[in-house]
Formats: structure tokens, C-alpha cells, sequence
């Protein structure tokens, strides 16, 4: 029997990408590319995976899409046992959006490093496949999470009724800005989710992303979803964008990036992983 596994490593693990501003600024992109592995390595034997085996979609498509380079958007690519034979050591180059995982090939991890946004993973629960996708405010205004959804039900014959939405933890109700954002181009996703208020004579704008998610949820006719409970901004033990910005709360204790996602976890593995500890 094959088990649904979310990954979240909050900071425990140290910053879960290779971007060298979040390294000492005299490591080589060699160092910092060993020291992440290491870590992915540690990752997978607390969790039972090989950190090998971790991937994420690059979101090549949509960032052309959002600059008007291109007209992919909502691309998706599934991993197989092939694809990680070939390629062993995992965070490959992946130009699609959105990562598909399945409990025929467990033990592959796909998810995304994050700190803010939503990683929004969609699961057919009686055929066993789960979808994954990097969910930012601006791929939440093209509705890029209802595409997670289509891509299922299009590419491995899923049905809305046996969906279940899952978001990993994201910035809560201190997301603000000091204007409407830019990135706010349909009106009607953000209605009721961009909100203005007035502070210290001020107008500013608070950001609501589990209301603007569940609305998407709901249009696609996705009646399950459950959300992280967690809220990066607030919560010491995860990284913030908004919270580590100078044009946030300029506090560089929450730079990072956190690492969410899912696997299909073979049972067997939980129990060698009791005797390890």
C-alpha cells in the first residue's frame, strides 16, 4: 500500500534552494550545491525517501506567459521512474509548471522552495496521482490553481468528485501592500480578496490568498480542500519574503526558502524508518 506523504520542512533544514544570497557570499555555486544535498539527503532518511529523488517544475511556461514571451501556461510534466533514472541526482530542468506524482512510482518528491507563496497540490484519491504547482499571487491571478485540477483530470482521467486540494502553508492576513498590486490584473479574482483599509492615514492593501484559493476551488467544482494552518509571516519557524524585504519588515532572520511538497511513500519504508531511530 503506497501513503500520501506532504513534505514540509519549515527551517529545520536550513534554506531548501541553491540561491547564493541566502549562502555566505564566498561560497562557490559547487559548495552551496553540496551543502543543499546534504541536506536533501537528511530530509529523506527523516522522512523515508531518497533525497535524491526531489524535483520541481521550473515554471518556464507560465513566467513566459506572465511576460507576454509566450502562450504555454498550466504545462505539466509527470514523474516517472524513467525520467529519475536518468536523471539521479534530482532538480532537473523542468520548463513546465506543474509537477504530476504517482503511487506507481513512489518515493519521487515534487514540490517547490518557497517562502510566501502557495504550493498547491491536488490529489485524486482513488486513482492515486497528485498534481503540484507553485502558486504565486500573480499565477493565482490566471487561475494556474484550477489548471492543476484540469491537468489531472486531462492527463490521467481524474473526476472532480475524487479530488482533494491541499495548500501548503503561505502568507496570512499581514501580506500588505502600500498600492493595488500590479500583479492584480483580474479584478475578479481579487474583489473580495484585495482589501483596502485605512492605517495611520493611509490607505493600504491586505492581501488575502486562502479567500482568493477558495474561490478558485469552488468555481472548478473542488469541494475538498483543506489549508496549512500555518502562517509564514507570523511564524518564527518558517522563511518570509515579505517579512525578510526592506519593503516588508526588512527583518533578514526570515530569508530563506522552506521547501513543500508530496510523495508517495511505500508503507514498508515507515517501519524500516522506526528501526533507524
Amino acid at each position: 500500500m503506497k501513503k500520501l506523504i506532504y513534505v514540509d520542512t519549515k527551517k529545520d533544514y536550513g534554506n531548501m534552494n541553491t540561491n547564493a544570497k541566502f549562502y555566505p557570499e564566498e561560497w562557490t555555486a559547487q559548495q552551496r550545491r553540496e551543502d543543499f544535498m546534504r541536506r536533501r539527503i537528511q530530509l529523506g532518511h527523516d522522512l523515508g525517501f531518497d533525497g535524491h529523488k526531489m524535483f520541481m517544475a521550473d515554471q518556464v511556461d507560465s513566467g513566459k506567459y506572465l511576460k507576454g514571451e509566450g502562450t504555454k501556461i498550466g504545462t505539466s510534466f509527470q514523474l516517472t521512474e524513467d525520467y529519475v533514472e536518468a536523471h539521479p541526482n534530482g532538480w532537473s530542468d523542468i520548463p513546465e509548471d506543474i509537477l504530476i506524482i504517482t503511487k506507481d512510482a513512489p518515493g519521487i518528491v515534487a514540490g517547490h522552495p518557497v517562502a510566501d507563496c502557495p504550493v498547491v497540490m491536488i490529489t485524486d484519491r482513488k486513482n492515486g496521482f497528485t498534481a503540484v504547482g507553485h502558486c504565486s499571487a500573480e499565477l493565482i491571478d490566471v487561475k494556474l490553481p484550477m489548471m492543476i485540477a484540469d491537468r489531472l483530470c486531462e492527463v490521467c482521467g481524474s473526476h472532480d468528485e475524487d479530488l482533494l486540494a491541499t495548500v501548503g502553508v503561505f502568507a496570512g492576513s499581514g501580506w500588505t501592500y502600500n498600492n493595488y498590486p500590479s500583479w492584480a490584473k483580474d479584478r475578479g479574482v481579487w474583489d473580495e480578496s484585495i482589501i483596502a483599509l485605512e492605517k495611520d492615514g493611509k490607505t493600504i492593501f491586505k492581501i488575502d490568498l486562502q479567500k482568493a484559493l477558495k474561490e478558485q476551488f469552488e468555481e472548478r467544482n473542488i469541494r475538498q480542500y483543506i489549508f496549512s494552518n500555518h502562517d509564514t509571516i507570523t511564524d518564527s519557524n518558517y522563511y518570509s519574503n515579505f517579512v525578510a524585504s526592506p519593503y516588508g519588515l526588512n527583518d533578514l532572520s526570515k530569508a530563506g526558502r522552506h521547501f513543500i511538497g508530496a510523495f508517495y511513500r511505500e508503507e514498508e519504508n515507515k517501519i524500516k524508518q522506526k528501526k533507524i531511530r
